[in-house]
């Protein structure tokens, strides 16, 4: 099943509506889907642990609330003390949306050097 078909079947699934606009986003259709990036990252549905809000924190901050700034929202994400697995997922998503053009892929470059260079430390 690909990311669209779990989606489609899974409407209210929070990971399968992430899933689905990060692929249209970093094909570059975010203008188009920035409400419903909007809808999905500011809607009452809120996980229940605290790495997974950090994270849905660092994506406003990246993609729809510039302002609130992202060397805080990263620093929000590491403090929750994610696991590796949870770190590479971040990463990887970073990499992909800091190939594109303008503000979200400065921000997500931004990001990325923040978290790489803490894991080396």
């Amino acid at each position: 099943m690909d990311v669209e078909q779990a989606a489609e079947t899974h409407p209210v699934d929070l990971g399968c509506t992430f899933e689905k606009l990060m692929l249209e986003t970093v094909e570059g259709r975010f203008e188009t889907f920035r409400e419903q990036w909007c809808q999905l990252l500011t809607s009452s549905v809120s996980p229940q642990d605290e790495p997974e809000r950090s994270l849905l924190r660092l994506f406003q901050a990246l993609l729809i609330e510039p302002e609130n700034g992202v060397p805080e929202a990263t620093a929000g994400v590491l403090a929750t003390h994610p696991g590796a697995g949870d770190i590479a997922e971040v990463v990887g998503y970073l990499t992909e949306l800091a190939l594109l053009e303008g503000e979200v892929g400065e921000r997500a470059r931004q990001c990325h050097s923040l978290i790489v260079g803490r894991a080396s430390i």
